[in-house]
């Protein structure tokens, strides 16, 4: 435990105590001598800044999509399947479950990347262009407002906004 220590009119010594883990945290200490608070004690204040660590996601754990759109072209939706199918001749007899499952799943997805190509996610646009151009409206009509030299000038352009 780290104390700082500030000494009093009284002779009395006040303290602000902190974890030695803390203690880079505590940038500044300051007594303040003119807050009353009914003792012969004086307030003391400290600064403390945190850092907070942020949280790292791993990306093997998010889920990649494809695009299936594309499989409404015949032509994709054909060299899909052949591919598959030469792929699902390669599947050996017998092992455990998990290797069958590897075995199978492999395929769809090297095809699906040649083929499909993986889909982004595309966010809609939060605010509509009628809205952008709104915006532009308000902010022309506070400059004029802060641009007019006379009070019918300003009235007028108060209005407008």
């Amino acid at each position: 435990m780290l104390c700082l220590r500030e000494i009093s009119e009284s002779g009395e010594i006040d303290h602000i105590c902190i974890s030695r883990k803390w203690r880079r945290s505590l940038f500044d200490v300051r007594n303040k001598r003119s807050t009353h608070i009914a003792s012969d004690h004086h307030l003391l204040i400290g600064e403390i800044r945190l850092r907070i660590a942020r949280i790292q996601r791993q990306a093997e754990t998010l889920e990649r999509r494809f695009n299936t759109r594309r499989l409404e072209d015949l032509a994709v939706k054909r060299s899909l399947i052949q591919e598959i199918e030469t792929g699902a001749t390669d599947i050996p007899e017998g092992g455990s479950v998990e290797e069958q499952w590897m075995a199978n799943k492999d395929p769809f997805i090297e095809t699906s990347e040649n083929n499909l190509s993986e889909l982004r996610n595309q966010r809609k646009e939060w605010i509509a262009d009628t809205t952008w151009r709104k915006i532009k409206e308000r902010r022309e009509a506070k400059a004029a407002i802060e641009r007019a030299r006379t009070s019918v000038a300003k009235y007028e352009s108060c209005q407008r906004y």
